[in-house]
């Protein structure tokens, strides 16, 4: 028996391959998204994971700095002092190729001979018999420097080339001494954007003299203080270990941290890999659920389809059963089925996500780039983790919609079975139950965005219940839509007007789960729409109202104390004497540590000791309106901010962290932790994570003087900004830049718009399925009305009004998804911006009514559904009625 019935499904199958195919498209593409962005997500920041271990290898921990970086004698100190020889300092900074400004490269400089136990990726290489001696010439030859052969055949340089590059501070030479071969696709990767320098040659460089940028520590957690390590092959500078310790010292996390000046942080070399991701948790978070909604709508395709295939085959169905087929084997017959499709769907949905995936890596990593922090230039990589992650997915969602309709064949009884009327009745009783069960999803969700929390995954959940809750009402909203065209046109017009919202009612099986699937694409389209304008007024309006000065100089680059800074003292000087320059203000952007005790207990403490960005200013009178504070504020404040050990917080920042006004923040400073009193809180979005501001006087009495980030120039009245644009010009050095507020505002809204590109695209994949759902959906009609639009031919309609019919009857179908889908957007544009953005970013901004989006989702969904009827209809058209009689 069992035989019997699977050459019945094979035959039958192969019967309707149309159907078989827009089922396994709409499978393949839910399947490609989700797939795609895990993909683009992990591979960039496995390039960041990547590109640390060059230097680092297998380090435990690492010493780091806020800017100014470490001085170098702390790596004497801890080498001959505390006898602590599993150490390698590093310099890195990023530079870029001469007039390839696109071609960035992260310079490291390294101690050539220091500890071999690191395995940095640098050393791991194919020809180690020339280690020696080219390290020898890399620290007794200054500006000599190694790249990889992949780079230099890139560049189309060989050994003895000199290589130019662009650092903050202008042109640099440096000699290539050697090529890199790298051992597998990984280090590949890794040594393509890399150029290895000792470290004096670093230092000169990007002139950090007597500077680190990061110390790397290699501790065996397994061996106690004092105990037996490894042999140690001594650093060229530091031979000897301390008076009375061994070479194979292993020190205690304790003894270093209590080596550390105050400005210095030992942390786990892990802990930075796991900090860049839980920053761009709430990206990927977001990313990730848009992925999942294309598979949504791809579940209400496959429901369409595999009802489809079982309605289809009701009469063998109906006849199997009476014969003793039982309901058993009729249910695996149709789970074997929706498992065949879904093995197809997925194998084709993986090598689709994979082509997808390297066109969104290039995406994701430009938005992690522009917003977080800087990659090296990623390539997708392929784990069977992720691709079996989306592998179950689609099969579990295509199980998960093909069981209404396989225990709907199960049900009915080998007579109702065969008659088409009862499914429909049958369909009709289940609206009116999922009517009301809508109403469950929609107040839960509602009732889980407002008592779940800062949690981001719950948030989502709850849109998701609402999408779900409004797509089971929409079929009963569209027999009521129905009803009322049929009332106000059937008396205005003939029969043919009516037939097109009878023809929707009539196959409400189908057509209500095409028009679900088409409003849940364009609400979450006119949704993302409404959000999208609303933050690009909001930061519109932000950034106009910030701008304040008329010319902005950039001081890009790494801050030093001393010579650095004293540098742009001076260019700070000259500006003050230009002419037309009536007054200056400045801010350093720049990082310090915040302290266990960081924040009062109203607030609640920090886990531990970590950095955080601090805006430092030097504000003046036209500067101090730029803020735009949550709260009323008045002068009071900008004397406190001045006067008094105080900071204001960005509104990020306060979400994130739990901050209120009046609390007091403690950081780290050379005599110790210092508090810092909250004033204020205001709006600034250039960042998610939030940031400190304080006073260029406060900051001044605790820090060293670092120079500055940018300076604001405020021409006198009536002065020509370009003129004095080109006399900053030549004031300025290197990568140093000025430009006018507008230039700023264009930039900005530029990036803007750069960071909203994946989320369009994926935005617009979703629509793409839900268009193949409403043809999927008309396909299916076509065939079960075959005999109904014959007679309709026969008793005198003509093709052309029958291409009429058809099309009218996706138009409606378009038009209700279109009406349900407005009122469905402005919801999820309101939980997007005021729950998950919120919750993600800490932002809140303000709800801008756009008038142009509501039309631009009545369109697509009115195009997409007027589209997808085009084929349908033009075939039944040439469908003769003779044929279409016999078709039953």
């Amino acid at each position: 028996m069992n035989s019997v019935l699977n050459r019945a499904s094979r035959n039958f199958l192969w019967r309707h391959p149309w159907q078989l195919a827009l089922a396994i498209v709409g499978i393949a593409l839910g399947v490609a998204v989700v797939i795609s962005i895990d993909l683009a997500m992990e591979s960039s920041l496995n390039a960041f994971n990547q590109a640390g271990k060059a230097f680092s290898g297998v380090a435990t921990h690492r010493i780091i700095a806020g800017d100014g970086g470490l001085d170098e004698k702390l790596y004497r100190r801890l080498r001959v002092d505390e006898g602590i020889q599993k150490l390698s300092p590093v310099v890195n900074a990023y530079v870029f190729m001469s007039k390839q400004t696109d071609a960035g490269f992260n310079l490291i400089g390294i101690d050539p001979f220091v500890e071999k136990s690191f395995q940095s990726i640098w050393q791991i290489r194919k020809n180690k018999n020339t280690s020696v001696e080219l390290l020898t010439r890399l620290i007794t030859e200054p500006n000599t420097a190694l790249i990889s052969e992949q780079t230099a055949s890139r560049l189309g340089l060989n050994i003895e080339d000199d290589l130019t590059i662009d650092t903050d501070h202008g042109e640099r030479r440096l000699k290539i001494i050697g090529l890199l071969s790298p051992n597998n696709a990984v280090s590949e990767q890794v040594l393509s954007r890399l150029i290895i320098t000792d470290i004096a040659t670093a230092q000169e460089v990007l002139e950090m003299f007597g500077r680190l940028s990061s110390i790397e520590v290699l501790i065996d957690k397994n061996q106690p203080d004092a105990a037996p390590a490894p042999a140690y092959t001594p650093s060229l500078e530091i031979s000897a270990p301390a008076p009375g310790r061994s070479a194979a010292y292993t020190p205690s996390l304790e003894i270093i941290r209590k080596a550390l000046p105050g400005n210095a942080l030992l942390v786990e070399a892990e802990s930075q890999s796991q900090a860049m991701r839980e920053m761009t948790r709430a990206f990927s978070i977001n990313l990730k659920a848009l992925g999942l909604l294309s598979l949504l709508v791809g579940m209400f395709l496959i429901y369409n389809t595999m009802t489809f295939l079982v309605m289809q085959r009701r009469r063998l169905i109906g006849s199997l059963r009476s014969i003793g087929v039982t309901r058993r084997q009729i249910f695996k017959l149709i789970i074997g089925e929706a498992l065949l499709l879904a093995a197809i769907g997925t194998l084709i949905g993986i090598v689709l996500g994979i082509a997808l995936g390297q066109g969104l890596l290039y995406l994701i990593s430009g938005t992690i780039n522009a917003i977080y922090f800087h990659i090296d230039a990623a390539s997708l990589m392929i784990t069977p983790l992720q691709l079996g992650k989306g592998a179950l997915l689609g099969i579990s969602a295509t199980l998960l919609a093909v069981l209404p309709p396989a225990f709907e064949a199960t049900r009915i009884s080998p007579v109702t079975v065969l008659v088409r009327s009862q499914l429909e009745s049958g369909i009709r009783r289940l609206i009116k139950i999922a009517n009301l069960i809508s109403w469950v999803f929609i107040l839960s969700g509602m009732a889980l965005a407002l008592l779940s929390g800062k949690s981001i995954v719950l948030g989502l959940a709850s849109i998701f219940l609402l999408l779900f809750g409004f797509a089971m009402m929409t079929p009963a909203l569209t027999l009521m839509f129905m009803k009322l065209v049929e009332r106000i046109f059937g008396r205005l017009s003939g029969i043919l007007v009516r037939l097109p919202a009878r023809m929707v009612s009539a196959e409400i099986s189908r057509t209500g789960i095409a028009i679900a699937a088409l409003m849940i694409a364009v609400s979450a389209t006119i949704g993302m729409d409404l959000m999208i304008s609303s933050f690009r007024q909001t930061v519109a309006d932000w950034l106009q109202t910030s701008l304040r000065a008329d010319l902005y100089v950039s001081l890009p680059g790494e801050k030093m104390p001393d010579a650095r800074a004293e540098q742009d003292q001076r260019l700070k000087a000259k500006l003050a004497e230009l002419q037309d320059v009536k007054m200056l203000s400045s801010v350093l952007h720049t990082n310090t540590i915040i302290a266990k005790d960081s924040v009062s207990a109203e607030a609640g403490a920090a886990a531990e000791n970590d950095f955080t960005k601090v805006s430092v200013f030097e504000l003046n009178e036209k500067s101090k309106p730029g803020f735009i504070f949550k709260h009323k504020a008045d002068n009071k404040l900008w004397d406190r901010f001045e006067q008094q050990q105080t900071v204001i917080v960005t509104e990020a920042y306060a979400y994130h962290h739990g901050v209120k006004i009046g609390d007091k923040i403690r950081l780290q400073t050379d005599q110790g932790s210092e508090p810092f009193e909250v004033l204020g809180i205001y709006a600034d979005y250039s960042g998610d994570q939030g940031h400190l501001a304080m006073s260029r006087r406060n900051y001044q009495h605790y820090w060293p003087d670092l120079g500055y980030s940018g300076i604001g120039v405020y021409a006198k009245d009536g002065v020509d900004l370009q003129q004095l644009e080109n006399q900053i010009n030549k004031l300025i050095t290197g990568q140093q830049s000025v430009k006018s507020d507008q230039a700023i505002y264009k930039a900005s809204m530029e990036l803007f718009e750069q960071t909203f590109t994946i989320t369009e695209t994926l935005r617009w994949l979703s629509a793409a399925i839900a268009f193949v759902g409403v043809f999927s959906a008309l396909m299916a009609l076509q065939f079960e009305r075959t005999r109904q639009l014959g007679i309709l031919r026969a008793i005198g309609i003509t093709s052309g009004q029958l291409t009429v019919l058809i099309t009218g009857e996706t138009a409606l179908m378009g038009l209700v998804a279109g009406l349900i889908a407005v009122p469905v957007g402005y919801i999820v544009a309101y939980m997007l911006i005021f729950v998950i953005y919120q919750r993600s970013f800490g932002w809140t901004m303000a709800f801008h009514f756009n008038p142009g989006v509501i039309y631009q989702g009545l369109a697509l969904a009115l195009i997409a559904a007027a589209l997808a009827g085009i084929l349908p209809a033009l075939k039944m058209a040439q469908t003769k009625p003779a044929e279409a009689l016999r078709s039953e």
